[in-house]
């Protein structure tokens, strides 16, 4: 019996198929593109790069890959090998997913939603105890701006920010009608935004935070602000505008925390044999957008940065975190909070993470602060 994991090589598949392989010792066959010789040559350079570190024999050897597709029908396998699969999974994970904030509806629906279904046709042919776990992101609660989101809320009455978040309320959406209808009971993960502050090694799945450091120092730099030696100099300022709430806050959770929640919950839990049990893995303190700019000031002295409401006349370097952080920024007028009751309930006594700090956030963005 085997576990069948999509989304391997992204960041937090990558993540929770290290610790299947590693600390709950099961054998995972892993669903990507591609043959599955070069599949398997990309996962264990994902692996390598996340665990900074060779994988083992032991681990190496409970791993297996097939070669497919999540938005072609029947996963793009030959009848046989998906026969195969179903018949010998005993747990799913669906971690596969387009994950850009920006990317145009057609790819996001293809990918997280068409995939979604193909994943759920396949886990109808798994035997009755197939435990199918989905992994959705607090997102789904579209734009909801303000209260509590319970972990049990689905809805679409509040509109969308993106076709990201629509697309994966759609996705949860076809989970809640697959399990009502085969009478069978499914997992749904809900994370926030998962950062690690570990140095990553070339070839390791990127995060949000790190995406977001890499945008602020191209455009720092090209603005001629990349040298803190230079710009500490008296006078020699400038101010860059962000165009988001001044209080605006982001829920960020630490990738070791997020996965370890998620394997207690989602692998090692017992849980009820009817429904869909749905699951916030979010941080209980938020970070303040504040604390971000914060330490991007002290990696570049001469940087000042802005949030303000309007962006009248912006500058080029403006234009340019506008455009490549459209969705980061777009995803930060909401004020609401996420009930984590159940998430709680079945983490087994993991203790909760520490507020996140300035020098983790620089760690995470991959900013080396001058000393003073």
């Amino acid at each position: 019996m085997t576990v069948l994991l999509t989304g391997a090589t992204g960041f937090l598949g990558s993540r929770l198929l290290l610790h299947l392989l590693t600390t709950r010792e099961r054998v995972v066959t892993v669903l990507g593109r591609g043959d599955p010789s070069h599949l398997r040559w990309r996962v264990l350079k994902a692996l390598e790069a996340v665990a900074s570190e060779s994988i083992d024999a032991p681990a190496r050897a409970r791993l297996h890959c097939a070669g497919g597709d999540i938005t072609r029908p029947r996963l793009g396998l030959a009848s046989a090998a998906y026969g195969h699969l179903a018949e010998t999974a005993d747990a799913v994970w669906h971690c596969a997913g387009d994950i850009g904030l920006t990317g145009g509806r057609e790819r996001m629906f293809r990918v997280n939603v068409q995939g979604t279904k193909h994943v759920l046709e396949f886990s109808a042919a798994t035997p009755p105890e197939c435990r199918l776990v989905h992994m959705s992101t607090i997102a789904v609660a579209g734009d909801r701006k303000t209260g509590r989101v319970a972990e049990s809320d689905l809805t679409d009455s509040h509109g969308f920010v993106a076709h990201y978040d629509e697309s994966k309320y759609q996705a949860e959406t076809l989970v809640h009608q697959w399990s009502l209808r085969l009478d069978r009971p499914a997992v749904v993960l809900r994370p926030s935004i998962v950062a690690t502050d570990t140095q990553l090694t070339d070839g390791a799945p990127g995060h949000p935070l790190l995406a977001l450091g890499k945008t602020i120092a191209t455009a720092v730099q090209g603005s001629g602000l990349g040298n803190p030696a230079q710009t500490a100099q008296p006078g020699n300022s400038k101010v860059v505008r962000l165009l988001m709430p001044a209080d605006a806050t982001f829920n960020i959770i630490p990738d070791l925390y997020a996965t370890e929640a998620m394997l207690r919950i989602g692998h090692d839990a017992a849980h009820d044999s009817h429904g869909v049990a749905t699951f916030h893995v979010a941080h209980p303190v938020d970070t303040a957008m504040r604390l971000i700019t914060e330490v991007i000031e002290a990696r570049y002295p001469g940087l000042r940065l802005a949030c303000v409401d309007s962006l009248p006349d912006p500058t080029a370097t403006e234009l340019l975190i506008a455009a490549h952080l459209r969705g980061f920024l777009s995803y930060s007028h909401h004020t609401r909070t996420y009930d984590r009751t159940g998430a709680v309930k079945f983490m087994a006594g993991l203790s909760d993470p520490p507020p996140i700090d300035r020098e983790y956030l620089a760690r995470a963005l991959n900013l080396q602060i001058p000393q003073q």
